[in-house]
């Protein structure tokens, strides 16, 4: 009855915060987060943007009796460097967003988990979506090994169907933590996190949920 990973109209999103928790609250979802895209891209969220998406946020959440978190989503550069504007998120998401293979893939991961000390998920790992190939069983191990060392959680995106169930596999009796989200950009995927929390049933036994 959650979905940690909603988009809005601050960032790529075709609809309003309040719109956003209206349907939210229609699905009888008991909370959600706003995760808009951050300033690498024209269109991410500013600081300024954050403080008015806030406000938006707080007041939606009074008007439906709905828990809404504030989050954003940074994109993951070549050396594993995120851009987060000065605004105290109650969770940061990092996420590579351009095709990227093999090893350089799990050099951005791991070079971005172990320098911030603020990213909270990682976000649709080796989304199909980005064409991801080129598989490292080691490198997926030592992705999981940082993961449960400083408490990041892996996302189980149902929008990219990430991860893929030879790195869920792995994920079985591991003590670490996992996020479950939509990735919705329109009003309509608000909620699909069915797919997410069907593959954590199955993989993630040792695993708790991600809490903000």
């Amino acid at each position: 009855m959650i979905d940690l990973h909603v988009h809005s109209s601050y960032s790529d999103g075709t609809a309003g915060v309040e719109e956003i928790a209206r349907k939210a609250r229609e699905m009888r979802l008991k909370a959600i987060a706003i995760v808009d895209h951050s300033i690498e891209l024209h269109f991410g969220l500013t600081e300024s943007k954050a403080k008015l998406r806030q406000i938006d946020i707080d007041n939606a959440s009074s008007l439906y009796g709905l828990k809404i978190y504030s989050g954003i989503e940074c994109g993951i550069n070549a050396i594993g460097e995120i851009s987060l504007p000065d605004f105290d998120f109650d969770f940061v998401i990092a996420s590579v967003h351009e095709p990227v293979y093999g090893e350089d893939y799990y050099r951005r991961l791991l070079g971005c988990m172990e320098r911030y000390e603020e990213v909270d998920v990682i976000g649709h790992p080796f989304s199909k979506l980005f064409g991801f190939d080129g598989r490292m069983a080691e490198l997926d191990e030592k992705v999981l090994d940082v993961a449960e060392q400083l408490g990041i959680a892996i996302e189980v995106n149902s929008s990219h169907k990430s991860p893929p169930d030879h790195f869920l596999e792995l994920c079985r009796g591991r003590k670490i933590l996992y996020s479950v989200g939509s990735d919705a950009h329109t009003l309509a995927k608000i909620g699909d996190v069915g797919w997410s929390f069907e593959k954590a049933k199955k993989y993630m036994t040792g695993a708790k949920l991600f809490n903000p």
